[in-house]
């Protein structure tokens, strides 16, 4: 029996309708990072390649730039030195592993680089690679929505001038 979608909704089937068609998904506030990783890389799969190569530049920055980082490391912040490139040394074991199946597989994707404290490094990465690469508008907002506008970790560097 084939029904319309004005006849299966009239016919008292709205609720088949539309539990059959859509996803529930929890509300923004209980989501967990993984969970808003995941409605990422689902609603831009095509962009997760792009995003990968991001994390890679900066951990690459971040390694070129270890030393003057660990010297300019703010002491009050929060999160030390050693801690962060812990957390880069994990993201790039998983990089290595894991390779093309992170931007194949928004499941991959969100469950291994969101997972626990990984997600502190890659949410650094999503908020730098909406400054730093001029994403598409919808990517764009999509980030600021699900992870916010601030950079984790700011790191000022000043110039030693003798006078």
């Amino acid at each position: 029996m084939n029904l319309s979608l004005t006849e299966a909704l009239t016919a008292g089937r709205r609720t088949e309708f539309y539990t059959s068609k859509f996803i529930k998904m929890k509300p923004l506030d209980e989501m967990n990072n993984i969970e808003k990783a995941y409605v990422l890389a689902r609603l831009f799969p095509k962009d997760l390649k792009d995003l990968i190569s991001f994390v890679q530049k900066e951990i690459t920055h971040f390694r070129e730039k270890q030393e003057d980082i660990k010297l300019a490391w703010p002491p009050q912040c929060l999160i030390t030195a050693n801690y962060w490139y812990s957390l880069i040394a994990e993201i790039e074991k998983l990089l290595e592993r894991l390779n093309v199946q992170l931007h194949r597989s928004p499941k991959i994707f969100s469950e291994h680089l969101f997972w626990g404290h990984n997600s502190i490094f890659m949410m650094h990465c999503l908020v730098r690679f909406v400054g730093c690469e001029n994403p598409h508008h919808s990517l764009k907002l999509a980030i600021e929505l699900l992870f916010g506008d601030k950079e984790i970790v700011s790191i000022e560097f000043t110039e030693n001038t003798e006078d």
